[in-house]
């Protein structure tokens, strides 16, 4: 049998909701490797050490307080949690060092070239596009170009990139010759029973994951107004943490009125969402038109896929790619709310219609589009970069 790898996962959120590390972490275990995830619990809100029950062990960096989010009030903040980073990695000595996402790429670059270790750099989106939308002016402009070239540079350093589609990918390839595309796929334990959607009195609209505008909570509010405008019961569940904290104000205020159909559950154990998914009729997945969505697949879209939902989704290439091999519900103008409520009013009235297009997303999980066929090329990865 093959040496166990030490893997030790920088993260820079505090890895209570993160399903795609989670993943990682878990199936690299189940293969026999050790994996520490070093998280930045910003708010010092979790343990600072667990041992997760699927042998995943987890060390919070809690003495560099921060708002989640990205933009400039972080510039000072994230150098700060790289040398605490650092400290993780000195005192648990690690043989790959698996960085996700960029914030956490210079401490593990830093560490890994001083110590001869492999580093792996896990982008689940262009880092700079995601920091685009938060950085204003002139000075905005610079550090958004700046964080571009530190990303270029970074990622020629690192010994092999992940990403979780082919456009990033075709991004990355530029830079590393060592590209593999992992995508945002579920564990095929995650595939639900039939859904018997749109056969209840209320009709349940979910969105789960982080909460903005920019990820579409504002049209998702307008949705919910649309129609109960036209008479049909409906309920709009929310279920994850606004980012920035700020988001969720500016929710409250287009929400107006329709308290009494609105459920907000914060952030939801992982155990608890498989419920959730199951008591839907849709699932929500309309992120607006910026850069570092029209790029990629979101995590939430297979989730949805999964529990047999069918799905409002931004009409983005990617996307239109994947729906045009399994056509998992309606792509539409993520900025529409009407549209939106147009096609909830369609499958309200032909249910049979709603649960064909759930069926044909959870059967593509089920059968093709699942975590047990990308893995391997992860453990694959590990054993060359240490060999």
């Amino acid at each position: 049998m093959s040496k166990p790898i030490h893997s030790v996962m920088l993260l820079s959120n505090s890895f209570q909701a993160d399903v795609r590390v989670l993943k990682e972490a878990e199936s690299l275990v189940e293969r026999g490797h050790r994996v520490t995830v070093v998280a930045w619990d910003r708010q010092a809100e979790l343990a600072a050490q667990e041992q997760l029950p699927n042998g995943v062990a987890v060390e919070r960096v809690q003495d560099v307080p921060s708002a989640y989010g990205v933009g400039m009030a972080q510039l000072a903040r994230v150098p700060r949690f790289w040398l605490r980073a650092l400290r993780h990695l000195r005192r648990l000595k690690p043989d790959i060092i698996h960085c996700h996402d960029f914030d956490t790429l210079p401490a593990g670059l830093w560490y890994g070239l001083w110590h001869r270790r492999p580093v792996i750099y896990d982008a689940h989106e262009y880092y700079a596009d995601l920091c685009r939308p938060r950085l204003h002016g002139r000075l905005g402009d610079l550090v958004y170009h700046l964080i571009r070239f530190a990303e270029a540079v970074g990622t020629r350093f690192a010994r092999a990139v992940i990403t979780v589609d082919e456009n990033l990918g075709a991004i990355f390839r530029q830079r590393n010759r060592r590209v593999l595309i992992v995508g945002h796929y579920p564990r095929r334990a995650t595939v639900g029973p039939a859904n018997p959607v749109f056969s209840r009195p209320e009709i349940k609209l979910l969105y789960v994951g982080r909460l903005s505008a920019s990820r579409g909570a504002l049209v998702y509010v307008e949705l919910l107004r649309a129609l109960l405008a036209q008479g049909l019961p409906a309920r709009l569940v929310l279920a994850g943490s606004f980012t920035p904290a700020a988001e969720k104000e500016a929710l409250l205020q287009a929400a107006a009125g329709l308290e009494e159909h609105l459920d907000i559950l914060g952030v939801v154990p992982n155990q608890q969402v498989p419920a959730l998914l199951q008591a839907a009729d849709v699932g929500l997945a309309l992120l607006q038109p910026l850069p570092r969505f029209e790029v990629a697949l979101p995590v939430k879209l297979f989730e949805y896929m999964a529990a047999g939902l069918p799905v409002l989704v931004s009409n983005f290439p990617p996307i239109a790619a994947l729906y045009e091999r399994f056509p998992f519900g309606a792509l539409l103008d993520p900025t529409d709310a009407v549209a939106a409520a147009r096609q909830v009013a369609a499958w309200a009235a032909a249910p049979a219609e709603a649960q064909v297009a759930g069926e044909t997303g959870r059967s593509a999980i089920q059968n093709e589009l699942n975590w047990e066929k990308l893995i391997d090329q992860i453990d694959r990865l590990y054993r060359e970069l240490t060999a």
